[in-house]
């Protein structure tokens, strides 16, 4: 009886003893973490936007964590150690380690992740007037981002764009300069700058050099036809820069510092960005100086190529669930802009002494006033003010020329979706030209008087569109996007005293398909018929311009081209490639002719075809390595016959490669311009050039950044294209900047 006893009260103990046990280890368990040391932080990208589901590796524990969407994390760390090391990793960023000091229980952090670049991951806005990802666009874009100006160290829009495929630029050299698409410029590409036409004075077109690079925040490139969405200007394509966050975005990301130099020039950018947030309501703004003076090239001196600048940006926005607003304004004041020449002779020159743009935008957007439809509303007001002054010492001769006008537009559009695999969008948009008066001064030495005329007064122009675009996914693996517009446009002004007047009415059509071959390839063609309109100057003013004098031709017609574009595009995590072809028929295209040494005339041809092809390639053979380029040709003929066109850039080729080092990156592009053989007919031959540029930077924090850009490292002289009044190109230089953010 006893033996039974002993042996159930072992039996009640062991299962007691279980308990005891089992408590202990839940206890232990539970109360490990209070012993524990904790990691807290956020991940972001050096344009302050936080990281969607990062990879987080505990190098001590080989233990992986995962960031949430909005880029907070937390990490337990055991208590024994006393330093660790993580491990960040994207696919879309290079990985970052970090060292640690655990020097309290809760580490708070903030990590900054440097992007690759590969920009067909990002959305692009410019393209259909709407988020669209890049493989679905059934056209040729390209973006540059934020981190790219900031790395180029610029000194105009242009130059940001100079390694973009497709993108080239017109006009006598130094700040003022025009971009082209695929040969397509003056007044055939259209320039937006948050949504609003900009509008320039200029007869070679607009240049937006006015706004500093250090402001903008993106630029989204189109290498089509766009007049459908755009009306007129956009026969060659679109460039549209953000200077701030768009309509209905939250994310505003830091305030800022910045500072620039250039050595060749003694140029000297600074300014500042300020951001506020407050409930609903945003506020960003920004400013910034720079001041040049004139640059060389091997050998020699550039004249009258220095400038100053001012620029300045402001925006207050608002957005709920139900509508968004945005109230914008930009404006810049350049001068004392040199506009030097290939003469280059120091008594004979051209200067803007000063050009004034102020642009207000007001944008508004109800997302819900009826079923799944937006109404967005938009209205700017742009007056300016370009003065330009050519001076010949050796004569005594001094002129002066002064365009002022008044630009404005509004554009009311619907959006409405039908179901999940159709859109469209209906709207009207008026832009105008108004009060744009012209008025020159001229001595044609010291002795002689001075006359006053007035060759262009009150003109006035106007586009009314009405427009239908219209967005299809619903058959398996094919995306069509297409559209309709129609214009009425009108030109009037007072030629010398006498009332002109030009009037006509212009369709267009879009039509964009893409098939989409699993999740990496698309295929795209579109067809495309644009527009454009002979400007004001181009058919009425008759006087001086930068470069010489023109000839007005009120008899000028308006462009109509017909447009075939292709193309397939392929990425994946490691590599992007784009193959495209194109071919452009303009009739009664508006080409440039030089009637004598110093004067030039515009007229209508029968018909001018451009025809090319362009490849770009980003490969991502090693985790911090990209490797990238681009290649295109294109030639551009008369219909009436064999004769070249003016403004077809030579075949060029781009090979670059960038290298990540933990904080530290630096890249070296190449480029090859082969030799202009076949110049239009205000043009000459221009030789082979090449150019080599060397890139390098440093993230010192999250908040400092410092730059170094080496240019023309070959210190080799050359003409950057075949217009004969172009000065040489920048010898050798060296540019630094930093910014800071707060």
């Amino acid at each position: 009886m006893e033996n039974k006893q002993q042996i159930s009260l072992k039996k009640r103990a062991v299962p007691g003893l279980l308990r005891i046990v089992i408590t202990a280890i839940l206890l232990i368990g539970i109360c490990f973490p209070l012993f524990s040391k904790k990691i807290e932080g956020v991940i972001k990208n050096v344009n302050f936007k936080s990281i969607d589901t990062a990879r987080i590796l505990l190098k001590e524990t080989n233990r992986y964590f995962f960031s949430a969407k909005d880029g907070t994390f937390e990490i337990t760390v055991p208590d024994e150690y006393e330093i660790v090391h993580l491990v960040f990793q994207n696919n879309f960023y290079y990985s970052t380690t970090l060292r640690v000091k655990m020097d309290r229980e809760i580490k708070k952090i903030e990590v900054l992740m440097i992007p690759k670049e590969h920009l067909r991951e990002e959305l692009t806005v410019t393209a259909l007037s709407e988020e669209e990802k890049s493989i679905s666009v059934p056209m040729a874009e390209s973006v540059v981002s934020e981190l790219e100006i900031k790395e180029k160290i610029a000194e105009n829009l242009v130059e940001t764009l100079q390694n973009s495929p497709g993108v080239h630029f017109i006009g006598s050299g130094g700040f003022s300069v025009t971009p082209s698409i695929r040969g397509l410029a003056r007044r055939r590409v259209l320039l937006l700058a948050n949504g609003t036409r900009l509008t320039s004075d200029r007869r070679a077109g607009t240049s937006a050099s006015f706004i500093a690079p250090e402001l903008i925040r993106r630029i989204e490139v189109v290498r089509s036809s766009s007049s459908v969405i755009y009306g007129s200007d956009a026969i060659g394509g679109v460039v549209q820069l953000f200077t701030g966050p768009e309509l209905g975005r939250e994310d505003y990301g830091k305030s800022s510092l910045n500072l620039n130099y250039s050595a060749i020039n003694e140029k000297v950018s600074s300014g500042f960005t300020f951001v506020q947030k407050a409930g609903k309501f945003n506020i960003y703004t920004g400013f910034q100086a720079a001041a040049a003076g004139n640059y060389s090239a091997p050998g020699e001196e550039i004249l009258n190529s220095g400038y100053s600048n001012y620029c300045g940006v402001f925006n207050l926005s608002y957005y709920s669930e139900q509508r968004d607003l945005l109230f914008g304004y930009l404006g810049g004041y350049s001068k004392d802009v040199g506009k030097p020449t290939r003469d280059n002779i120091p008594g004979k020159f051209t200067t803007v002494p000063r050009e004034i743009n102020h642009t207000v935008n007001l944008q508004f957007r109800e997302k819900s006033i009826i079923k799944k439809g937006t109404l967005a509303f938009q209205f700017y007001l742009n007056p300016t003010r370009y003065a330009l002054e050519k001076t010949d010492s050796g004569k005594g001769s001094r002129d002066f020329s002064e365009t002022t006008a008044r630009n404005f537009g509004i554009k009311i559009n619907l959006d409405k979706t039908i179901s999940s695999t159709l859109s469209y969008r209906v709207g009207i948009e008026q832009y105008s030209r108004t009060n744009v008066d012209i008025e020159n001064t001229t001595r044609a030495s010291e002795l002689d008087p001075v006359f006053t005329s007035l060759p262009l007064q009150n003109g006035r122009r106007s586009d009314t569109g009405l427009y239908f675009t219209f967005d299809y996914s619903g058959l398996p693996g094919f995306d069509f996007f297409g559209g309709a517009r129609y214009t009425f446009f009108s030109l009037k002004t007072e030629m010398d005293g006498a009332p002109r007047e030009l009037q006509a009415n212009s369709p267009s059509a879009f039509l964009g398909v893409t098939k989409k071959i699993g999740k990496s390839v698309s295929l795209f063609v579109n067809l495309g018929r644009a527009y454009r309109t002979p400007s004001l100057s181009e058919a009425f003013y008759s006087g001086l311009t930068g470069r010489r004098y023109v000839i007005a031709n009120p008899n000028l017609k308006a462009e109509k081209s017909f447009n075939i574009d292709s193309g397939v595009k392929f990425f994946s995590s490691k590599v992007f490639l784009g193959l495209y072809l194109f071919s452009y028929r303009v009739d009664d295209m508006i080409e440039r002719y030089r009637t004598g040494e110093d004067f030039y005339t515009h007229d209508n041809i029968d018909r001018g075809t451009i025809r090319g092809a362009e490849i770009e390639l980003q490969l991502f053979p090693l985790q911090n390595l990209e490797i990238f380029g681009n290649y295109i040709y294109y030639r551009g003929r008369s219909g009436t016959g064999d004769t070249p066109l003016n403004d077809i850039p030579a075949p060029r080729l781009l090979l670059g490669g960038k290298l990540m080092i933990d904080k530290f990156w630096c890249e070296l592009n190449y480029l090859h311009s082969f030799e202009k053989s076949d110049p239009g007919p205000a043009e000459v031959i221009n030789d082979v050039y090449h150019l080599l540029d060397l890139k390098a930077g440093y993230y010192f924090s999250a908040n400092f950044f410092l730059y170094l850009k080496a240019s023309n490292l070959l210190n080799e002289s050359y003409y950057a294209n075949p217009d004969p009044d172009i000065p040489a190109g920048k010898r050798l230089d060296f540019s630094a900047g930093i910014n800071f953010y707060f």
